[in-house]
């Protein structure tokens, strides 16, 4: 039987991050209506991974788009990535 985003707890939330991060943050991005469909099972990775993106990136200790800016958007879109495929993992677990 499949979860849904609002049944994990914030430690099954944690050991989706692989680092640290606002557990609160990571709730609320994915229970947008463009990341998580309610007649879904899963949460839309991508949507996740631009969203967490943009919402972590006052945090890039760049200049905008320069060459280290993008790289690091980058690194934290592919981070999200990560994160969005453990939230799907740990969604569609068996108990």
């Amino acid at each position: 039987m499949s979860k849904i985003p609002t049944d994990l707890t914030d430690e099954e939330i944690e050991e989706c991050i692989d680092g640290s991060s606002d557990v609160d943050m990571i709730r609320e991005i994915m229970t947008m209506e463009d990341v998580w469909d309610e007649d879904s099972t899963h949460i839309n990775e991508e949507n996740f991974a631009t969203r967490f993106a943009y919402a972590i990136e006052g945090f890039i200790d760049a200049d905008d788009h320069t060459p280290e800016y993008d790289e690091a958007w980058d690194n934290n879109y592919e981070w999200a990535m990560t994160i969005a495929e453990n939230i799907n993992d740990k969604l569609h677990e068996e108990e």
